[in-house]
């Protein structure tokens, strides 16, 4: 069921999107459909217009809050950038008063500090490699680095892995051009490999410890910006030798910052910052 009005925001994370509904300051019904407000909230003709469609909440674990989100066909995921931009929603509505707090989500607590009035570092959880947890179809293999996936004609080397959220990276020489990124990324997003679909991350290295990316999102499509694929680069890039533990991510929306020590949980760093607010009637 959805209401006849929702106050909602409008934020975005270096590119990456979002409308939020800040449901400690104006509660919705429990038998609100998320799923049915995503779709028309994110179309960007006919609605607000957003990568995504996040809630701020009470948490009901031992965190300090709750972030949930839905791609704009509906389905329930998790966001890197969007959890930066919950956390700076928190913030700035004043719902939490100490600059480190830890915020539920899908993919468990992830510790938040606050750097700046803009800038954020969270902490993302530990990759996982296990395919049945990516998940990946593999199950005679222990992981999914530098994988072969044929599509067509066509093989791609790639590795596998979540950080919150299914990720492919596949690192090339020279970035994609339009026609073949449009052709080649929803072909892996929907591969049988991947029960659940993936993202696509198209990574070229830029130097030492930086690599431009190109994103595909599973259920959105290309996006400016992806902190839990950023997160999977980097992570993608260590394991197969390839960067150091610091890694600059640079999208079409800007640059995160990347640490990942190995047996460690990741670190996100980068903006947030409020583009309006509003009152929708459905």
């Amino acid at each position: 069921m959805l209401p006849p009005k929702i106050h909602f925001h409008k934020w975005q994370g270096i590119g990456n999107d979002f409308v939020v509904l800040d449901l400690i300051s104006h509660p919705l019904p429990p038998d609100f459909d998320f799923s049915a407000a995503a779709l028309a909230l994110c179309e960007r003709r006919l609605g607000v217009g957003a990568d995504g469609l996040l809630s701020l909440e009470p948490a009901v674990n031992d965190a300090d809050l709750q972030m949930r989100m839905w791609n704009p066909d509906g389905s329930e995921d998790m966001c890197g950038n969007g959890l930066r931009c919950v956390a700076a929603l928190a913030w700035a509505q004043e719902h939490v008063r100490n600059p480190q707090f830890s915020v539920q989500t899908r993919a468990g607590n992830r510790d938040i500090t606050v750097l700046g009035p803009h800038s954020l570092r969270a902490a993302m959880g530990a990759p996982i490699f296990e395919p049945s947890q990516v998940p990946i179809a593999l199950p005679q293999r222990s992981h999914a680095i530098d994988i072969e996936i044929r599509l067509a004609d066509t093989t791609w080397r790639a590795t596998a892995l979540s950080t919150g959220s299914t990720h492919t990276v596949v690192f090339l020489e020279n970035p994609l051009c339009d026609a073949d990124f449009g052709k080649w990324s929803p072909l892996l997003e929907n591969h049988p490999l991947f029960p659940q679909r993936t993202s696509v991350m198209w990574a070229v290295a830029e130097g030492a410890g930086r690599f431009k990316i190109r994103i595909w999102e599973r259920g959105v499509g290309e996006t400016l910006a992806c902190g839990t694929g950023a997160c999977a680069v980097a992570v993608a890039a260590q394991v197969s030798g390839r960067s150091g533990k610091n890694v600059a991510i640079e999208s079409r929306g800007g640059v995160l910052e990347v640490e990942w020590t190995r047996g460690e949980e990741i670190l996100l760093t980068g903006s947030a910052h409020p583009v309006f607010q509003g009152v929708w009637n459905f």
